[in-house]
């Protein structure tokens, strides 16, 4: 059985090789099977070292994200549920975002974003949406951006976890 133990194993060998699709290949593993946590049903950092964090992400049914960015590399992978991503791209010098296409991500399927990638996400679902996010720094620690959904206008992002604010 796949355990957490063995996720980070094969990110750090994949980190350390800077193999990208090995590290699509061990989130795609993880997410073939059950959820790495004892409780699923709750948002839980499970690794967080330089250059690697591991997040076990519940998404309730309904929410919408306002567009944000990571300002690293990410690799998404669904667990259950459906996780819609609408993409957009920075317009000129200004620091608005226009729309760049859309991608569903669905049980068992995985999303690669790049460092400069800004996107929402939806869960279109009347279930709550269970994934595994890896991200090359940790995003709930590190300053970052989001946008107006109405004026596409950008401001300080604060990233949210259970209802809590998470902000350094």
């Amino acid at each position: 059985m796949y355990q957490l133990d063995d996720l980070i194993r094969e990110l750090r060998e994949a980190r350390e090789a800077g193999a990208e699709g090995a590290v699509e290949a061990a989130v795609h593993r993880a997410v073939s099977e059950r959820p790495l946590v004892a409780d699923p049903t709750r948002f839980q950092v499970l690794h967080d070292e330089f250059g690697l964090t591991v997040l076990h992400v519940v998404v309730g049914a309904g929410f919408i994200s306002p567009p944000h960015d990571h300002r690293t590399w990410a690799v998404i992978g669904v667990y259950s549920g459906q996780e819609d991503n609408s993409f957009y791209k920075l317009v000129g010098e200004t620091r608005g975002i226009e729309a760049a296409g859309g991608r569903s991500v669905m049980e068992h399927e995985i999303l690669t974003l790049g460092i400069d990638a800004i996107h929402r996400i939806a869960n279109p679902r009347r279930d709550p949406l269970i994934a595994l996010h890896v991200y090359g720094r940790n995003v709930l620690k590190i300053e970052r951006s989001a946008w107006d959904p109405i004026t596409m206008r950008e401001r300080p992002y604060e990233a949210k976890t259970d209802n809590v604010v998470v902000t350094e």
